[in-house]
């Protein structure tokens, strides 16, 4: 799996100076046929974080799933309750039912490896290592099951927190999955965003400031950042692994 940060063409540049700085990637040559996918390159391993040029609406984020076969995975997919949006010859592009785009893409490299870990001067670690889906309340449990069902991975039930739910991605693979519900009072729609774990949640915090993230809201477990191009995300306590 990769995920995509959705940047308008505008704030690119910002957005992959700002990811680069932020996770210790660097950019490597893009690829597309308008040069839109930029991969990030992480110290060690595959690249799994992405900046994506996007000519319209604010941006976003989304997970790309590769398969064997794109083609023949796509019936699978509407049949799970996806719509098809877009296609090209080694990907298709789908909204989820609640409305989270997302990609099915050829597989020509299935023996990834999973980075390691970004180490500071100081010595603190960080790592992009999961994505977190915000579901609102009616949608939620059709749209767990859709991630269920489309990929395999059984969906279990937080014990600590009863508004999450997660999907069992394989240890292999370099993100997580989260299923967030939303409160009834969020009527914003479905979106994704990504989370970072720390070993100092403040001291990251920080330094992400530093290079232009602004901080949204800091709350028991996480803090929210919004990045120089719109896209929010956030730092975690959940330890560096």
């Amino acid at each position: 799996m990769n995920v995509f940060a959705d940047a308008p063409a505008p704030a690119l540049p910002a957005a992959l100076d700002y990811w680069e700085r932020v996770t210790g990637a660097q950019r490597a040559e893009p690829t597309g046929s308008r040069q839109e996918f930029i991969p990030l390159m992480p110290p060690g391993g595959d690249p799994y974080l992405w900046v994506q040029q996007v000519q319209s609406g604010s941006g976003g984020w989304h997970l790309d799933l590769y398969v064997p076969s794109a083609a023949a995975a796509a019936a699978a997919a509407v049949e799970a309750g996806a719509r098809v949006v877009g296609e090209q010859p080694w990907f298709v592009a789908f909204a989820s039912p609640g409305g989270q785009p997302f990609c099915l893409v050829d597989e020509h490299r299935p023996g990834r490896s999973r980075p390691m870990p970004s180490t500071w001067p100081d010595g603190r670690r960080s790592l992009v290592d999961q994505l977190c889906m915000d579901i609102p309340a009616d949608r939620f449990e059709a749209e767990c099951g859709f991630w269920a069902e489309l990929t395999g991975w059984p969906r279990v039930r937080s014990s600590e927190r009863s508004e999450f739910d997660r999907l069992t991605v394989p240890t292999r693979l370099p993100l997580r999955i989260l299923l967030q519900r939303l409160g009834a009072e969020d009527t914003d729609g479905i979106r994704v965003h990504v989370d970072m774990s720390s070993d100092d949640r403040d001291a990251e915090a920080a330094r992400h400031q530093q290079f232009g993230g602004k901080v949204q809201l800091r709350a028991e477990h996480w803090t929210t950042l919004r990045d120089p191009a719109g896209l929010t995300y956030c730092i975690t306590d959940r330890p560096v692994s």
